[in-house]
């Protein structure tokens, strides 16, 4: 049995504003007019024949959500980076980092740091910051364990 058709979904600026949000989330207009509640993609591609100001809004959600370009879309955002970065900096090794499965691939990371020198910037820096994180960890542990006091050995090396 057929799908009946969608109903005409008439422009409104709530309607702009979830198309926008969702472009900007990196999500394709193909995936977001899916929605119930959403136009088709043809009644989209209309709108922006008509409405200049929404094109241009579009145009600058697509480019946030990196669908700017052909092809399929890269899923580099800035906030991942980010969080890369900082586990970066706790010393978690990239390798670690992306078995995580809300991480991207290490082979995804490598061609971010490719195209993008501030995505190839933030994991040298937070490799830096890590392994000053965990050559502070090691200190801390053996001035625990009472073999060094003030930066001393107790024992002498011969």
């Amino acid at each position: 049995m057929a799908k009946p058709p969608k109903p005409y979904v008439p422009f409104s600026l709530a309607v702009a504003d979830t198309i926008l949000l969702g472009l900007s989330w990196g999500c394709g207009l193909r995936e977001i007019c899916r929605g119930e509640d959403m136009p088709t993609r043809p009644t989209v591609m209309r709108w922006l024949r008509e409405r200049p100001d929404f094109a241009r809004d579009v145009a600058a959600a697509r480019a946030e959500g990196g669908l700017a370009g052909i092809g399929r879309p890269s899923a580099y955002r800035e906030a991942l980076m980010a969080r890369i970065y900082l586990r970066l900096c706790e010393g978690e090794p990239l390798r670690a980092i992306c078995w995580d499965p809300a991480m991207p691939g290490r082979s995804t990371v490598h061609v971010w740091m490719k195209q993008h020198a501030e995505a190839a910037r933030l994991v040298a820096l937070g490799r830096e910051v890590g392994d000053y994180a965990a050559v502070e960890r090691r200190w801390q542990g053996l001035r625990e364990s009472g073999l060094f006091d003030e930066g001393w050995p107790r024992f002498s090396v011969s």
